[in-house]
């Protein structure tokens, strides 16, 4: 596993969805997909406005609600290289590192969030959500 863990001070990252907003915003671009966590409603954004992250065209994009409030987005990029990911990772630094397993997550925070990005089995998953949610997000990755 190749773990990045750090927390850096970086320019404002223009996201797609803004965490804390209704759902309501987008309820006719959502698809009802297997909830990833209890108590959260997972949906899959099947809309094409917002399925980009730093210009990259995303190949699937899900969001979490609990009470109709937008608590996590995971945005998935498939059968991407290491290269892919070095391009798209918005982190520019790094301070600790563990290599096993050939897989790799850096974190950083975002005022109250907190955002990871994951390189695994030739996939690339950029997760931003609450420093709450974070961890278990990251778990039902691997």
């Amino acid at each position: 596993m190749v773990v990045f863990l750090y927390t850096i001070t970086m320019k404002p990252l223009d996201t797609p969805f803004k965490l804390g907003m209704q759902y309501e915003n987008w309820e006719f671009d959502l698809e009802v997909t297997e909830d990833r966590i209890e108590y959260y409603d997972s949906y899959k954004y099947v809309g094409t406005e917002l399925n980009k992250f730093l210009n990259k065209h995303a190949d699937e994009t899900e969001l979490l609600f609990n009470m109709d409030i937008l608590e996590a987005v995971i945005i998935t990029f498939k059968d991407k290289n290491s290269q892919f990911y070095k391009n798209i990772n918005p982190i520019t630094a790094t301070k600790n590192r563990e290599i096993k397993h050939h897989i790799c997550i850096e974190e950083f925070t975002k005022l109250d969030s907190q955002i990871s990005c994951i390189y695994i089995s030739n996939n690339v998953y950029i997760i931003y959500a609450s420093y709450s949610l974070i961890e278990e997000l990251v778990k039902s990755i691997r």
